[in-house]
């Protein structure tokens, strides 16, 4: 019987080592010293981007926050300009003249809580008025108008 030994291919020759600028050939260590490095620039730069994301996180929940106190300020505001509103229409009513004007303003200031309350301004509310520029004759004659509405509180 022949023998089942076959021979051995011849292996390729051995790569010529890796070598360090010098020219000597690198170590195990200085591989070693160069995937720690690299690990440890990795493991910085895991560090550095979940930083920034607890600060972007924060930066948007004191965003919320802010959002969400102007929005409780604006509704307070509107709700005091609604019950301003309901004691002038009763009013009125006593004295038996400026009903329309009342009954208008305490549908503006009615809707406008609606609004903050809901996010959707109700079908029934008047449509808002749109400012027309002043013409240039109006600011020459003086400082009669101002643009600066008047503070109620």
């Amino acid at each position: 019987m022949p023998s089942r030994h076959r021979p051995k291919n011849p292996s390729p020759p051995p790569a010529a080592a890796p070598r360090t600028s010098s020219g000597r050939p690198v170590t195990d260590v200085e591989r070693d010293l160069e995937r720690f490095a690299a690990a440890l620039k990795e493991t910085e730069q895991r560090d550095r981007a979940e930083q920034q994301k607890k600060q972007h996180a924060k930066d948007e929940s004191a965003r919320s926050a802010a959002a969400a106190a102007a929005h409780a300020d604006e509704l307070a505001a509107a709700r005091r300009a609604l019950e301003r509103a309901v004691e002038a229409v009763r009013q009125t009513k006593q004295q038996g003249r400026g009903r329309p004007e009342a009954d208008a303003a305490w549908k503006v200031a009615k809707a406008r809580v609606i609004e903050l309350e809901t996010g959707e301004l109700p079908a029934w509310a008047p449509k808002p008025v749109v400012a027309e520029e002043p013409s240039a004759e109006a600011h020459e004659s003086g400082p009669e108008s101002t643009d600066e509405p008047a503070a109620h509180d």
